[in-house]
């Protein structure tokens, strides 16, 4: 008798189970969605994702039309007011890294790490040197050459 009462009050329901479950994966997955496309748009406002490319490209494109023995000037002063408002001031030294084993120019104004990378074909010895809101790039000798010497 008192199993058939619990079965009639829905204690057994089975189809209410899944009806609650379903609702609360719905929940949580918009939530999440939510969430991603927040981080997004966060992202996107500090306007720190579009100078990122933006820096690494000039810088790249830069490096690919130089000749040896040329030093080059970048007005980075957006760049830095950016960085200087996302990164620690430790960081800020380190905004333009160039890779020179891989040929890539890595642009990081957030300071985690991540940055923007891209890559330039020259085959040149790359310096850079902070001065000020400018990004001294100084092209050298070929690679190969400063190999071949040591």
């Amino acid at each position: 008798m008192i199993k058939g009462l619990m079965i009639k009050n829905g204690l057994y329901n089975k189809k209410g189970d899944t009806v609650v479950f379903e609702t609360v994966i719905f929940i949580v997955l918009n939530i999440i969605f939510f969430a991603a496309l927040m981080f997004f748009v966060w992202k996107s406002a500090s306007g720190a994702g579009v100078y990122e490319q933006t820096y690494a490209k000039q810088i790249a494109l830069m490096i690919d039309g130089a000749k040896p023995e040329m030093t080059l000037y970048l007005d980075m002063s957006d760049g830095i007011t950016i960085a200087q408002k996302k990164a620690s001031k430790e960081n800020i030294k380190n905004i333009v890294i160039i890779d020179q084993k891989n040929n890539r120019v890595i642009v990081d104004l957030s300071g985690k790490g991540q940055g923007y990378s891209f890559q330039y074909f020259s085959s040149y010895n790359i310096k850079i040197e902070p001065v000020g809101v400018l990004l001294r790039i100084i092209i050298s000798d070929k690679k190969d050459d400063i190999n071949a010497k040591t």
